[in-house]
């Protein structure tokens, strides 16, 4: 058996006995002297399996507490709902956590103070997530911290609310992905100002603070900005994901915005991800200017008029760049914003994952380029009122798809597959998720049949849910599927992992 094999089954033995309780009476940690990496390993576990059995804080204390983790998320658990078995767990267990006369704290100082224990006692973390605030002053001493991500709290509980410690900050010299709740413009301009390293801040809109830091830099003439003057951010959202409800504040914010996104690529030319939800059309010029892009998700949903030719031709801008382009097309569907699919392909002769979205787009490839497309992921979701030949014409071109994702797609049914794979047999598909189509059982043994190179396959019928992984021991392919299927299957579609809050 190999090494790897053998410390695989001795962690998931280790943590069926870490969740019966088998070190709950030692004196001291067992875990505290373990390698990082295996305590982070378990850890892990304890997420994978979250869906069908939510993790207990009081099950995995002396791992949170072990001092060895250098990866800590807390957003899986909910500490609120198991304070007594929290406290029951700290009095009979081995750890070095401490909570004095934690039984008569409210339940929000009983939670703050349990998080900002597990994090003090860690001092080696790299990476923290949590729906709960330690404090500034508990996270100063974690200088090998990398990733910080505080999200807004949940239900009743308000310990998110934490001013901006920027000397803090400033001190985490490490640090490169921040993502604090309830940053304003002013905010996002200070850290970006003082934190030189940082290459993300998350999925929070940027470009009111790019406009503000351009502002402060001409008031401030003395000092030299030429040389070294723009940021690391490597990864950006720029533009609002929301409606304005009052028409005035809607001008005036459409007013400025070509300069707003000219003044965010003049101070972060490395962008190479990036979210850009398009208010004036115009302003997708100024991205042409981004010679690092390789991944674009562009949102027309807040924008009102046509745009299809402002669109086609920054695609002809940067399309030989692009690998990865998420297209979030604009509602109501009117014909005069169909696009020919065939020009991004031409347009982008190198990309590996298209992802489509409220997309009307015309069937029909006029060049070879088109139909040796090299996409490998594709997602199509949404498309309410998509034209069949569209659709066909699509599938039967990408001869090198490894993952399919399809959510809501009209039209998309057993006949049209039986056409589909008439030209194109999917030989290296390995991922295929299809939700809101109107595939049936047969459609389903048609995939299964027709292509050999299948891994994971979910597919949710009008009547019935199929299921099949190649990874689990059981290969009868009409065996109804695990609860936790769904989510294994579509959580790991490639956007929502590479744009998950987490990681951008």
């Amino acid at each position: 058996m190999a090494l790897a094999s053998l410390h695989s089954i001795c962690l998931h033995r280790i943590y069926g006995f870490l969740k019966e309780g088998m070190w709950k009476f030692c004196l001291t940690n067992p875990f505290s002297e373990l390698p990082a990496q295996d305590v982070n390993k378990l850890m892990e576990m304890t997420h994978l399996h979250q869906h069908e059995d939510p993790p207990n804080i009081g099950d995995v204390i002396l791992l949170l507490t072990s001092g060895r983790l250098t990866r800590l998320d807390l957003c899986p658990f909910y500490p609120e709902e198991e304070q007594d078995l929290i406290v029951k767990a700290k009095q009979t267990r081995a750890g070095s956590i401490f909570l004095p006369n934690c039984a008569s704290y409210s339940k929000e100082l009983f939670i703050f103070h349990l998080v900002r224990n597990i994090t003090s006692v860690n001092p080696y973390l790299e990476e923290f997530h949590s729906y709960i605030h330690p404090g500034f002053d508990v996270l100063r001493n974690c200088q090998n911290l990398r990733i910080l991500t505080i999200y807004p709290s949940y239900g009743k509980l308000s310990l998110d609310h934490f001013p901006v410690n920027l000397s803090a900050l400033s001190s985490l010299r490490k640090l490169e992905v921040l993502h604090l709740s309830n940053m304003d413009t002013d905010t996002i301009a200070n850290v970006l100002e003082i934190c030189p390293k940082l290459i993300s801040i998350g999925l929070d809109d940027s470009l009111d603070s790019m406009e503000e830091i351009h502002q402060r830099r001409l008031k401030n003439s003395s000092l030299n900005f030429d040389v070294g003057s723009h940021f690391q951010l490597r990864r950006c959202v720029w533009g609002k994901d929301s409606w304005f409800e009052n028409r005035q504040e809607r001008r005036v914010y459409n007013s400025g915005f070509c300069d707003k996104t000219r003044f965010a690529v003049t101070l972060c030319p490395l962008v190479q991800e990036l979210i850009f939800y398009v208010h004036i059309k115009e302003a997708m010029k100024e991205l042409r200017f981004l010679k690092q892009l390789t991944l674009l998700r562009i949102d027309f949903d807040r924008y009102e008029g046509d745009f299809v030719r402002e669109f086609v031709a920054l695609l002809q801008e940067i399309g030989p760049q692009l690998k990865h382009l998420s297209i979030i097309w604009k509602e109501p569907f009117i014909d005069y914003y169909r696009v020919p699919v065939d020009v991004i392909c031409d347009c982008c002769p190198h990309l590996e994952s298209l992802e489509i979205i409220q997309f009307i787009f015309e069937p029909g490839f006029s060049s070879e380029a088109s139909i040796n497309f090299p996409l490998k992921r594709l997602k199509l979701s949404a498309l309410y009122e998509s034209d069949p030949e569209s659709v066909l014409s699509l599938l039967s071109n990408c001869k090198h798809l490894e993952e399919l994702f399809l959510e809501d797609v009209d039209g998309f049914d057993d006949a049209l597959l039986r056409q589909i794979f008439e030209s194109n047999r999917f030989t290296e598909l390995k991922v295929i998720f299809v939700e809101g189509c109107n595939l049936t059982r047969e459609g389903y043994q048609m995939f299964m049949e027709k292509a050999s190179s299948f891994e994971t396959v979910f597919i949710a019928a009008d009547e019935e849910n199929y299921f099949y992984d190649a990874k689990r021991v059981f290969k009868d392919p009409n065996l109804h599927y695990l609860e936790d299927a769904y989510f294994y299957v579509k959580l790991k579609e490639f956007f929502l992992c590479r744009l998950d809050e987490k990681r951008f």
